[in-house]
């Protein structure tokens, strides 16, 4: 079983046309067709748990998505076969000024009720393609509009031992995304037992939309099918 987790400006339609053959898109709570509770708390990792059922499968994530798969890999590694994370994110990482600069002008745009311009100005920053900006700009205003209907409180830890994850790893970070993230590949390749690398050529920080065949190609390589 191959899982896809999708970015946290995404839902699970971004995989769609991604050619891994046998995988199966997962939707996090609070995106596309995936709602949240009215209230309470919710662990993405512990709704990817519950939803493997038990069974070891490769787990494929692409930035917020990755980080739920290291969480999973790390706290249940007996049901991760392999890891694969795409410009997946470390809380625990020191974000540079202009990662902070970009999520408080987020903030301003989302507090004045302006889901269009804040989901525009996500994609803008993180693409480096043009082609796939409408689908995100309008994942990203669909997923605003569920996380806003919800009083539900997400619980994620602020850091895990990257040394307790045991899947086969590979690491991915699009060639020009953010330096921010080429650091945290480092580290993940660096702390991760035995992971591989892997920089993906002319892509941004969502390389399986960007430059989706090469993407596919190295994962299903990776993957062995």
């Amino acid at each position: 079983m191959i899982v896809l987790v999708h970015s946290g400006i995404c839902d699970a339609t971004m995989w769609d046309g991604f050619e891994v053959p046998g995988a199966t898109a997962y939707e996090i709570r609070g995106f596309g067709q995936t709602p949240l509770p009215p209230e309470g708390t919710v662990s993405d990792a512990d709704d990817l748990i519950e939803a493997l059922g038990g069974e070891p499968a490769a787990l494929v994530g692409a930035s917020f998505g990755g980080w739920v798969c290291l969480q999973v890999a790390a706290s249940r590694p007996e049901l991760v076969s392999e890891l694969v994370v795409l410009g997946a994110p470390l809380p625990d990482h020191t974000w540079s000024k202009e990662m902070g600069e970009h999520r408080a002008e987020e903030e301003r745009l989302h507090e004045q009720g302006d889901l269009r311009g804040a989901a525009a100005l996500n994609a803008d920053f993180w693409l480096e393609s043009t082609e796939p900006r409408d689908r995100v700009i309008d994942m990203q205003v669909r997923a605003f509009e569920l996380q806003g209907d919800s009083k539900a409180e997400w619980t994620e830890p602020d850091s895990i031992d990257l040394s307790k994850i045991t899947a086969r790893t590979l690491v991915g970070v699009g060639e020009l995304d953010k330096a921010d993230f080429h650091a945290i590949a480092e580290r993940l390749a660096r702390d991760i037992p035995d992971a591989e690398s892997v920089v993906i050529e002319g892509a941004g920080h969502l390389p399986s939309m960007e430059r989706p065949e090469a993407t596919a190609s190295v994962i299903c390589s990776f993957l062995r099918i």
